[in-house]
């Protein structure tokens, strides 16, 4: 069945590349080059600072209200998150930055934790198909794309301070201006907390709860960034860039906390674009970048990890590539998009030394793709995405017995999507799309990492079908607008990486079978004169289909079961109210699904002040958790009384309880 399916998808793929002139045009209705980016119908969120009922604390907390999108903290703002979006692993996300992949092979999990928050911050989510042109390879789960500043909107300047719980203080600052053919765009940032909170536990002796607090978890960094683009009647010249330092401490769990250990980070991207316009349909467009992380683990007494032989553990990746697309190519009444891409990375250790040795690898990628878009009878939007992508590694340095018969590897596979959208009238519009997607294996799951992770150089590339079908529209009612989306998916994936433990401390990389992955995403938004409203629900259903008894037909760990967010916010005159709710349940922690994560169930609530006689000038507070949650009890699986744990969303790693936030933010008229 999975064989036919995925034939039916290669033909349907290869049909709308090759055959465009199938499809009927309405001859009134002239296909548009977007120069930007792809306008295909895909399942596509979006949020910025702009649009937010909550006041935007940070980028990981816009990104969690979102339909299928879920983030695990690893503790209050400020500590390393994991992104997930339609059940993914953290692993499967791309990130990309106005084209510059932000995620690679030396470094797949992106910590959201440490995206970027600046005034004008916008943020797209594909959920589960994204267009072959915004140029990464290897995703299953979805995409997030970071928009860079721009005065495109028209001009504008931003400055807020937040001060608020576990000794915060973020700072943010931008301006974005065109200065005659030049648009400017540019924002700063900088955050620091020492992150202690207090959590309740229960004593093992006396069976009451007591109060500890989470230390060793400070967070500071500081950054920029920007963009610059030169406009003229031919094209246009642009750079991007992003740069940024951050150092977090590392407070291990409740049972294992650590005193010493964190980690810092440094990062550089840079990235120059020109597009030019051959005809009034025919775009080209070359981007060239780079990109260049540092990090540094400390763990001097081996809290985190026993196995290493030294105090500290410095790498560095090192990435370059560039990309050519071209653009509105007129195949009869489709538009066509032909694209080629490559990029290198390097995995450099620094003199850390450990019980595996140091590795050198190395990755050569590249892949070249079609857009196919047509639009006929005015109703129809047909969309076909398609990617060849291959890949040669070589690494050095490591133990000999581990590594297969070459020191190199190389694969081709094929990945792409086709999707089609109805418009039944302007309150509702039908979409549904269909692919295949693949992810080669990181540099982390085929090597190691020096330490505890040992590596497998011979796992195979992970693979899914996918499917999804949805409806969507905007309900105009007088003064009343509502808007709405309804969506649901399917995925089957083959050949899934885990991290399987190795004995004590100990895990090695493998290839784990199958699973199934199914759910249903909605999101509403109401607004009227004074009422704005939005609501996102998420039921997810996951199924390992792996060879391990225990875990067959058992949930996907990690995965929760139902995500919910809502707000309302209301405004009188310069002051607005806000309430909200966000609750998470259903995850489990273990394959065999014996252990559950605390159901979480927290309140929130904002108040803004516009301040009168000072235009521009905006004060608000916001407090997070406001019923002070910090346990919740669930069955234990050795009894069956409740047993109080923290509330988390890693097990063992609690979350915050009550937290304040002022903030102050001034936009120059």
């Amino acid at each position: 069945m999975r064989r036919a399916l995925e034939t039916t998808v290669h033909i349907a793929l290869l049909g709308a590349m090759l055959s465009p002139h199938l499809a009927y045009a309405d001859e009134d209705a002239p296909l548009v080059v977007t120069v930007r980016g792809s306008s295909a119908p895909a399942f596509v969120s979006r949020t910025s600072t702009d649009d937010r009922v909550r006041e935007p604390i940070d980028a990981a907390s816009m990104l969690a209200e979102l339909p299928s999108v879920h983030v695990r903290r690893l503790g209050a703002d400020g500590a390393q998150a994991a992104l997930s979006i339609r059940g993914s692993a953290s692993s499967q996300v791309g990130v990309v930055l106005n084209g510059i992949p932000l995620t690679s092979g030396a470094d797949p999990t992106f910590d959201i934790g440490s995206l970027p928050l600046w005034p004008g911050a916008a943020f797209r989510v594909y959920r589960g198909f994204a267009p072959a042109s915004l140029g990464t390879t290897g995703y299953l789960g979805g995409m997030v794309v970071i928009d860079p500043p721009t005065s495109l909107s028209g001009s504008r300047t931003d400055a807020q301070l937040i001060a608020g719980s576990f000794g915060t203080l973020k700072a943010r600052a931008g301006d974005a201006r065109t200065i005659g053919p030049v648009k400017l765009g540019v924002g700063v940032f900088g955050s620091r907390t020492d992150g202690q909170f207090p959590y309740d536990v229960t004593n093992p002796r006396t069976g009451k709860l007591v109060t500890r607090t989470r230390e060793n978890a400070e967070a500071m960094s500081a950054g920029a960034i920007g963009r610059a683009a030169l406009e003229r009647s031919w094209g246009t010249l642009g750079t991007t860039f992003l740069v940024d330092t951050r150092h977090v401490g590392l407070p291990g769990s409740v049972g294992f906390p650590t005193t010493y250990s964190g980690i810092d980070t440094q990062r550089a991207v840079l990235g120059f674009d020109a597009t030019m316009r051959v005809t009034s349909t025919l775009a080209l467009r070359a981007q060239v970048w780079g990109r260049r992380e540092n990090s540094r683990f400390a763990d001097p007494f081996g809290e985190i990890d026993p196995t290493r032989t030294s105090n500290l553990a410095d790498q560095s990746i090192l990435s370059a590539g560039s990309s050519v697309i071209l653009r509105g190519v007129r195949l009869g009444p489709a538009s066509v998009a032909f694209l080629v891409d490559a990029r290198t990375e390097r995995l450099v250790p620094g003199d850390g030394k450990t019980v595996l040795g140091a590795i050198e690898a190395s990755r050569f990628a590249g892949g070249t793709g079609v857009e196919v878009e047509a639009r006929f009878k005015k109703a129809w939007h047909v969309f076909a995405s398609g990617r060849i992508d291959a890949r040669r590694d070589g690494v050095s340095g490591v133990v000999a017995s581990r590594m297969p018969d070459t020191p190199t590897s190389t694969d081709i596979v094929p990945s792409g999507h086709v999707g089609i959208a109805y418009r039944i009238g302007p309150l509702a519009t039908i979409s549904s799309h269909m692919g295949l997607l693949r992810r080669f294996p990181s540099f982390a799951e085929l090597y190691g990492d020096r330490g505890s992770l040992i590596g497998d150089p011979r796992l195979r590339i992970e693979r899914a079908l996918s499917a999804d079908l949805g409806i969507r529209g905007d309900v105009p009612v007088g003064r009343v607008a509502f808007a709405y989306e309804v969506a649901g998916f399917v995925t089957d994936a083959k050949d899934l990486i885990l991290f399987l433990p190795l004995g004590r401390g100990t895990f090695r990389a493998g290839n784990v079978g199958a699973a199934f992955l199914s759910g249903l995403e909605t999101s509403a938004s109401l607004v009227a004169k004074n009422l704005t409203t939005t609501l996102s629900y998420t039921f997810l259903y996951t199924e390992n289909r792996s060879d391990d008894p225990l875990a067959f037909g058992q949930p996907l760990p990690g995965r929760p079961r139902h995500d919910f967010s809502y707000d309302a916010a209301y405004r009188m005159g310069p002051v607005q109210v806000r309430y909200g709710i966000d609750a998470v349940a259903g995850t489990t922690v273990d394959t065999a699904a014996t252990v559950l994560v605390p159901p979480r169930l927290f309140h929130g609530a904002g108040l803004s002040l516009d301040v009168p006689r000072f235009s521009g000038l905006r004060l608000g507070l916001e407090v997070q958790n406001l019923f002070n949650v910090r346990v919740m009890r669930v069955p234990s699986p050795l009894s069956n009384e409740l047993v109080a744990l923290p509330v988390s969303d890693f097990l063992g790693f609690p979350l915050p309880g009550r937290s304040f936030w002022f903030s102050v933010r001034f936009r120059a008229p």
